[in-house]
């Protein structure tokens, strides 16, 4: 038996936005793999981009009330326009051999919603399973989207019950109602693309800089950025997420009332946060797959509001932690209980990167993009791993 693992494949209803430029890699690879018989195919979250594909008021800080307004049957069709031949490929595949779909940060909605799993399953094909996480029995593979170790990244919920989108969500729709639109009208079209695919994302700032003087572009970027995100930090939803995840931080929104001050104060935020984040260079995934190994192999349920209603347990018997949501592909090996080894894999992104460096003494920004993906086959009762990663020009 053969089982592919892919991450963060972003798949989008062909707007500006929408930067999933594989269709065909991604066709081949399923069709080879539908030629052998006994397979499985895991999309370990994030698989399709649900998350910029709603229209909003740049308001986001209800995940029922999103829920409600979702146009979802919308959404799937504009993908199934823009990616046909790709959706195809998954249909013909789901005939003979079953899809698992793990959920991610970008698609939580399908476990809200009993209407909208039921049309997602119906869209990809006929043989589908929806999961949160999945514990592969037979061979001993725990495999997880990742998000819920991100604090930026989950859901959270207020006393009152409510359920907040991740932080990463609220921001994206402020940003993109407020922001968006005086980008668009001044980039290139050759590096639109880039502009959604910073990493880390408060970089924003420093890239912004980049660009303008570099295409002597006479609209202050950087400063309307700084004034945007000011806004966004003293918006309702920001505060209600802050006051709800961080009380104590909550206190700081109240330094941006003050417009003038705060953006100031915001571009010293921004570059710090920049500079701490770009410092930070541990995989903080793996660090928690040790943790939760070393100590009690338990996820806690505050932190997998959504995905469970209680603790997740990591079962005693593992060979395997799969995640994704990074979007930096990883393999690990490390020792787990009674001397015996376990492999960690972060299956990494199918979207390209846009990451800060630094050459002589400057700072820029370079562009990478790969794609990757993991095969596990049994044989002789035991597992072969082969872990794909290709450089794309």
């Amino acid at each position: 038996m053969t089982k592919l693992y892919l991450s963060d494949l972003h798949i989008g209803n062909g707007s500006k936005k929408d930067d999933f430029r594989y269709d065909s890699e991604l066709i081949k690879i399923l069709e080879d793999l539908n030629e052998e018989s006994n397979n499985e195919l895991y999309i370990v979250g994030d698989g399709f981009e649900i998350l910029q594909s709603y229209e909003n008021n740049g308001k986001v800080n209800d995940v029922n009330e999103i829920i409600k307004n979702l146009d979802f049957n919308s959404i799937l069709s504009e993908i199934e326009n823009s990616h046909s031949d790709l959706i195809k490929a998954f249909r013909n595949y789901s005939r003979k051999n079953k899809i698992h779909y793990i959920v991610g940060n970008h698609d939580y909605y399908l476990l809200f919603d009993e209407k909208i799993k039921n049309s997602f399953q119906d869209f990809l094909g006929d043989n589908i399973e929806i999961h949160p996480y999945y514990y592969d029995e037979k061979w001993e593979l725990f495999i997880i989207h990742g998000n819920q170790f991100d604090a930026l990244n989950r859901l959270s919920i207020t006393e009152k019950g409510k359920i907040l989108p991740p932080y990463g969500e609220i921001m994206e729709k402020f940003i993109s109602k407020y922001f968006d639109s005086e980008v668009l009208k001044v980039l290139p079209d050759e590096i639109l693309m880039d502009y959604d695919n910073i990493e880390p994302k408060m970089d924003i700032f420093l890239w912004l800089e980049e660009i303008r003087k570099k295409y002597s572009i006479g609209l202050d970027l950087e400063y309307k950025w700084i004034d945007m995100f000011v806004k966004f930090v003293r918006s309702k939803e920001s505060k209600e997420w802050l006051k709800t995840n961080y009380p104590l931080m909550h206190f700081f929104s109240y330094l941006f009332i003050n417009k003038i001050g705060g953006i100031k104060f915001g571009e010293s935020l921004v570059r710090l946060i920049s500079s701490l984040r770009g410092a930070k260079k541990t995989n903080y995934l793996m660090e928690n797959v040790k943790k939760i190994l070393y100590k009690n192999r338990t996820i806690p349920k505050k932190y997998c509001i959504g995905y469970s209603e209680e603790d997740i347990v990591i079962p005693s018997k593992l060979q395997g932690i799969i995640m994704g949501h990074i979007h930096v592909p990883a393999y690990e090996i490390f020792p787990n209980n009674n001397e015996e080894e376990v492999f960690y894999c972060n299956l990494g992104s199918w979207k390209h990167t846009v990451k800060k460096t630094t050459v002589k003494n400057k700072t820029k920004f370079l562009k990478r993009t790969q794609i990757s993906y993991f095969i596990v086959k049994e044989s002789n009762k035991s597992l072969n791993t082969q872990f794909i990663i290709k450089d794309m020009i």
